[in-house]
């Protein structure tokens, strides 16, 4: 794609280092109205991914490859690309957009900028063939002639490190094990393509360390597939006499104590009775039929498949093997030895098999905080498989298959294992991405468990944003974003989702640096704040009862920052009580008639600015708002895009049918909102019908004895809206 001046425009003071732009932190609204004045005289392109490039603004030598798109039922088109520069995929990274009608409503991923400034045109000096043996020799070291590798592969492409560098280089990887099995490993190595130097390496076998016939071990007791109930039959192919563990979306393997078999198995119809092992009465049934449970309970509770390709289950790996793996393209269970039965129960295969939808959606990188997401998203697929086999789930990983009594990891209590994490104030980047994982398995136990939800509910919210939001370097905070957006699309409640994580320490709103707000007091300017393109910086004035005519004022210096502001909790580019995004340091969040309690401001950077002025500032009186008389209409004052009205109340007598809030007439975009008791906020109201247009109704019936209060947002500037409440 040759990006046209419009680009060029939107992209400029991108030069130098490499730097990361956060998009789910930038303004949507202000983006597309500086997108829709750019275009106005050079058009705007018809080709998706010329138009989201051109949105956003990445540089000449760069370009977006659609690698995804889903439409939902409502028209809503996800696109999810990779950034290439030169050509060259950009690793790690990948954007999403989000549009209707159009209009592009978030997005999320990093877009990568300034990598012209690092990286040298021309042919890089090292070949795939030698990348991939300097990959084998760091990820295996002396260990490598003693190993059998497959699964090759060796990638060119952008890698950007931990410090902002950008580099041409190969992803390696492959797959490896001993010749007689019992020790595979699934190297990942990035070597630089120009130099030779490894720059970074990890693990990423992804491990659970986690017909009719009998199934179970010792400790589950002996059950069998096909005498009914939740113990149904098995789904073979049947020729004669012959039973083979092939279908549709299975197919079964016996490894009979090896590693490299790719033949179903096969066996006298109808009752297969191979074979009891280590406790167990027969691992491949239970391998056969729980992959069915997998296959089924994917579309059933998310919409997607568990895989693009058939699912195989691998039996008997090697020999004494205790742990199972997913490699990338196939399943394999041990037989176990002393700690653990056959590695085959429904949780443990729904755990790896989930590691296949992540690598075919968000891929997360398996280290960091994307590999405790990684494995976190694994263990809830193995208790959703669980929950749609049982119809109940117990949040705790492989109880059924440790000889010992409790679990590999424990859902609802990390720390229980004595390795694990449940907040993200204890993550260090030298965590086990098993241990890492208890945050987000923590936040999926709390939601599951929080009235109105379930396991598989929660799952479906936690599936759609890793198919849909999340990207390979997601990290707890940005993760949130998207499951909190996935909620909203789904019809849930994201101030469930928003408390699940806020109880681990996770926050859409913080950053991978944090959200610590600053206190700061009434009229008191706060001076010589500056802050770089997509920062964020906090601050927070506590505002008393009856105070009115609140407002944040930013003034002085020079570049542009946009200003937040919210009650009770960070707000962000997207959730807030009020938003000012001009194009300047000048912004002003003016909220008439604020509530009681602590407001929260962001000073978010949409460029680089320094030496800004911030003053938080308030009046004190009486408060209350304008009083409302049943049945007669009041002229609202016009309000700006962001702004709310001053509140209005009417008092509702006890013994009423009903009371009746409208709007009406006028133009523009208004919101209403109303609450009993107290003055309704964008994320704390008892009625808010969130229509297009002025012409919004809330209705009470049987309506409780109290105080209504009214107070109506401008979606988009509205004037000449007409509020009027009837008691009836």
């Amino acid at each position: 794609m040759a990006l046209s001046p419009l680009v060029i425009a939107l992209a400029a003071g991108s030069a130098g280092a490499a730097t990361r732009t956060d998009l789910n932190k930038t303004s949507v609204a202000k983006l597309g109205q500086q997108y829709q004045a750019a275009t106005a005289t050079l058009g705007v392109a018809k080709v998706a991914k010329e138009r989201h490039a051109e949105l956003i603004g990445i540089d000449s030598l760069s370009a977006l490859n659609q690698i995804g798109f889903v439409q939902d039922h409502d028209g809503t088109q996800h696109y999810r690309y990779q950034q290439t520069f030169r050509g060259v995929p950009v690793f790690g990274e990948s954007i999403v957009v989000t549009e209707k009608a159009g209009a592009v409503k978030n997005m999320f991923g990093n877009k990568i900028d300034g990598l012209g400034a690092e990286i040298p045109a021309g042919a890089v000096k090292f070949s795939n063939a030698q990348a991939l043996d300097i990959g084998k020799h760091a990820g295996l070291g002396q260990s490598l002639a003693a190993k059998v590798t497959r699964n090759e592969k060796s990638e060119l492409m952008v890698y950007v490190d931990d410090a902002g560098h950008g580099h041409r280089a190969y992803v390696t990887s492959f797959f490896a094990d001993s010749a007689r099995g019992g020790s595979p490993s699934r190297p990942f190595v990035i070597v630089d393509a120009d130099t030779g130097l490894v720059l970074k390496k990890w693990e990423g076998l992804e491990t659970a360390l986690v017909g009719t016939g009998p199934g179970g071990n010792s400790k589950t007791g002996q059950y069998e597939w096909g005498s009914g109930g939740r113990y149904g039959y098995l789904d073979v192919a049947q020729s004669g006499s012959t039973c083979t563990m092939n279908n549709t979306n299975v197919k079964s393997v016996n490894l009979n104590g090896g590693t490299t078999s790719t033949t179903a198995f096969s066996y006298t119809c109808p009752r297969n009775t191979y074979k009891a092992i280590n406790g167990a009465y027969s691992p491949i049934n239970d391998a056969h039929y729980f992959g069915g449970v997998i296959t089924n309970m994917y579309p059933a509770y998310t919409g997607y498949n568990a895989l693009t390709f058939q699912l195989v289950m691998r039996v008997h790996y090697s020999s004494n093997y205790e742990n199972a793996f997913w490699d990338g393209s196939t399943m394999s269970f041990g037989d176990g030895a002393t700690t653990f039965y056959p590695l085959v129960s429904a949780d443990v295969a729904g755990h790896e098999v989930s590691h296949g939808f992540t690598e075919q959606h968000s891929n997360l990188t398996y280290s960091g905080m994307s590999g405790g997401m990684n494995e976190a998203f694994s263990d809830m697929g193995g208790e959703a498989t669980e929950y749609y086999w049982k119809g109940s789930n117990d949040f705790n990983v492989g109880t059924e298959i440790f000889k010992s009594t409790g679990a590999l990891r424990y859902m609802c209590n990390p720390t229980q294992d004595g390795a694990s994490i449940d907040n993200a104030a204890n993550y260090t980047s030298s965590l086990d991405v098993h241990n890492s994982s208890g945050v987000y398995n923590k936040a999926f136990c709390t939601l599951a468990k929080t009235a109105g939800w379930s396991t598989p509910t929660a799952f479906k919210v936690f599936a759609r944003a890793n198919a849909l939001y999340w990207t390979a370097s997601s990290t707890f905070n940005s993760g949130a974003c998207g499951v909190e957006t996935a909620a909203t699309d789904l019809g849930l409640n994201k101030a469930d989702v928003t408390a699940a994580f806020n109880a681990v320490g996770v926050s859409c709103s913080g950053s991978s640096g944090g959200g610590t707000a600053t206190a700061i007091s009434n009229g008191v300017p706060v001076s010589g704040i500056s802050g770089a393109s997509g920062s964020d910086k906090y601050y927070k004035l506590v505002v008393p009862t009856g105070a009115t005519n609140l407002k944040f004022v930013t003034s002085g210096g020079t570049g542009d920052v946009d200003l937040y502001a919210k009650l009770g909790s960070n707000p962000t580019t997207t959730t807030n009580d009020c938003k000012s995004e001009g194009s300047t340091t000048a912004e002003t969040c003016t909220i008439a008639a604020p509530s009681a309690g602590t407001y929260y401001v962001l000073m978010h950077g949409y460029a680089a600015y320094s030496s800004v002025t911030l003053t938080g500032s308030y009046s004190t009186g009486s408060g209350g708002g304008t009083v409302l008389t049943s049945g007669v209409g009041v002229s609202l004052p016009s309000v700006a895009t962001g702004g709310v009205s001053a509140n209005y109340t009417l008092s509702v007598p006890s013994g009423k049918t009903s009371v009746v809030f409208t709007i009406s007439g006028g133009t523009g975009d208004a919101d209403m909102y109303v609450k009993l008791g107290s003055a309704p906020t964008s994320s704390s109201y008892s009625c808010r019908p969130y229509l297009s247009g002025n012409s919004e109704t809330c209705t009470f019936n049987a309506p409780t004895a109290g105080t209504y209060y009214v107070n109506v947002r401008a979606y988009a500037a509205y004037s000449g809206v007409t509020l009027k409440g009837t008691i009836n």
